[in-house]
């Protein structure tokens, strides 16, 4: 997750408009960004929401449903709502159809990016939390 860190602090710190995309290592930020956000998002809902379920003993087995599992977190506090983990699915979904020409659709999606990345480190923090 450090990396993610680094480059969403030094996305934060820019103003992204049409501009920031005439510096190629803003483009390598961006990028960077995107990947480890995708990545990071992939390995929590696959793998650590369940392990730590399981390890904690609130469910049989890592095969239980995504859906029983967003409900169980929601109810230990670990999630706010099981809509947010919803929401953080359907911006790496919209991530992962493709790179917009569109420099506004661009800008808009590494907003979204950046919205949910705050969502995962906090959900992130929880789960840190609940097994400690």
């Amino acid at each position: 997750m450090a990396g993610c860190d680094i480059d969403y602090l030094e996305l934060k710190s820019k103003e992204i408009d049409e501009k920031f995309f005439e510096d190629y290592l803003n483009q390598r930020i961006v990028n960077s960004f995107l990947f480890n956000f995708s990545k990071i998002q992939d390995k929590i809902g696959a793998k650590l929401f369940k392990k730590v379920l399981y390890v904690q003993k609130e469910i049989d087995s890592e095969n239980t449903n995504m859906r029983d599992v967003l409900n169980l977190l929601e109810k230990l506090e670990v999630i706010e709502s099981a809509t947010d983990w919803d929401r953080v699915r359907e911006i790496r979904n919209i991530l992962s159809h493709g790179y917009p020409f569109s420099l506004l659709e661009r800008i808009e999606n590494i907003h979204l990016a950046m919205d949910g990345y705050e969502i995962i480190k906090k959900i992130y923090l929880n789960l840190k939390s609940y097994i400690s």
